[in-house]
């Protein structure tokens, strides 16, 4: 069964539009009451989400289809996505769902979906959930209850008890991007009670500004205010804070790579990553995987999305995982994708070593080059001859010194063909002679 709504991340759009509109949602909080009470007479949904504008309007639609169901609703108001699964790991509820659109920009939303162990909903749940709101009806009921106050302090102490040190950053001077979002005001807390001193440039939500030129995925205005005002370091969020992408003293962008890697050699140094390996998608630079093994540490990788990162997590046994886009997870900690917590951690590691970030997180990258290729028709790539054949030569002549991945967009037609390696003028022409055969191949 093809799922419809549901992408990598939850059901994204336009906000007020379809999917986003209101008869979907409220007969999306009838679905979710019908697949998740599980007997319960009155399952009970924690909702949190982001500050954009139209936040609370999508929460009160989805809470009138679960009150109508016979569900009952706690309103957590502005909550990040970790925050919200760190509640329903430690609370009673029967699921959680975060109304948040991550990065995009401000006149889009979406509905993350958490179980009650606090991790997102599987694949397989997401399609029997659009099977069963094909059938549910946009009823009407009570909508939006007040919001229930010190459910954030509860997230916030979880953050700080994860550090042993109650104030491992005294004396940094660190500039926060927090993207507009919902980690606002939060996070500049949180690393001000650890001993920072905080400026912030990008934590003053007015509902339209979310992640406008700010946040993880627009680290660059934070990486120039780190070398403008001289401070020991940033740390970017996104909308919902479940990535965190740092910057060092000198204005380095540190992505998910370079945090991945920084940590899994602590955790390897203090005997706390079972069987020597960690988790990242096939995103991650092959410097990563050169980085890891001279470290001793094995790489799985997996595809796209912190779900499928957990996933293989769990499958494999590995504590820590994660994206280069700033998605970390370590499973000591927590079941998602958390900002603070993976920023303060990597934070903490620099300021106890008593090292600088640019030395923490040393990653040294392979060239990349990427082409995206327009194709009339999606076939699999070992069923076409010459683009097997060319891809077999290619990977013996790099020989462990990189690697090339093809895939199919999720939402275009392009074929995307991706090659990494020591030497750039070598795998750009590689790259470029690929793209030429699955142009032949699969023309417009």
């Amino acid at each position: 069964m093809a799922r419809e709504l549901f992408g990598t991340d939850g059901i994204r759009g336009r906000a007020l539009e379809w999917p986003l509109d209101e008869p979907t949602l409220r007969r999306l909080g009838v679905a979710l009451v019908r697949l998740m009470a599980n007997g319960d007479p009155e399952p009970c949904f924690l909702i949190g989400g982001d500050t954009r504008a139209s936040t609370e309007t999508l929460a009160d639609w989805l809470s009138v289809g679960i009150r109508a169901a016979g569900g009952s609703v706690t309103w957590g108001g502005v909550l990040p996505t970790p925050a919200v699964s760190h509640l329903l790991r430690v609370g009673s509820f029967t699921a959680g769902i975060v109304i948040s659109a991550s990065h995009n920009p401000p006149e889009d939303n979406g509905v993350k979906v958490l179980s009650s162990g606090g991790e997102k909903i599987s694949e397989t749940f997401e399609e029997l959930l659009e099977d069963e709101l094909k059938r549910a009806q946009a009823t009407n009921g009570p909508g939006l209850p007040p919001v229930r106050e010190g459910l954030i302090s509860q997230y916030r102490d979880r953050v700080l008890e994860t550090l042993k040190d109650p104030r491992p950053l005294d004396g940094l001077h660190l500039v926060l991007d927090a993207a507009n979002g919902a980690g606002s005001g939060l996070a500049d807390e949180i690393l001000e009670t650890l001993g920072a001193d905080v400026t912030s440039i990008a934590s003053t939500p007015d509902g339209t500004n979310i992640n406008l030129n700010v946040g993880a995925a627009s680290p660059q205005k934070l990486a120039q205010a780190v070398l403008r005002l001289g401070a020991d370091g940033g740390l970017a969020l996104d909308g919902d804070a479940d990535r965190a992408v740092l910057i060092d003293e000198k204005g380095r962008i540190l992505d998910g790579d370079d945090l991945l890697l920084a940590w899994a050699k602590n955790l390897h140094n203090r005997g706390r990553l079972p069987d020597n390996k960690i988790v990242a998608t096939v995103m991650s630079n092959f410097g990563l995987e050169t980085g890891l093994a001279a470290e001793g540490i094995d790489l799985v990788r997996c595809s796209v999305g912190d779900r499928a990162v957990w996933e293989t997590m769990v499958r494999c046994g590995a504590a820590l995982g994660g994206e280069q886009s700033g998605h970390i997870i370590c499973s000591h900690l927590s079941v998602t994708g958390d900002g603070l917590l993976t920023g303060t951690q990597i934070l903490a590691l620099a300021a106890k070593s008593g090292r600088p970030l640019s030395e923490l997180c040393n990653l040294q990258r392979l060239p990349q080059v990427l082409f995206n290729v327009k194709v009339g028709r999606r076939r699999p790539f070992e069923e076409i001859p010459e683009v097997r054949n060319l891809l077999q030569s290619i990977e013996a002549s790099l020989m462990g010194t990189g690697r090339v991945l093809l895939r199919y967009s999720g939402t275009e037609p392009l074929a995307r063909v991706m090659l990494e390696g020591e030497n750039e003028a070598q795998i750009n022409a590689l790259a470029e002679e690929l793209a030429e055969a699955i142009k032949r191949a699969l023309p417009e």
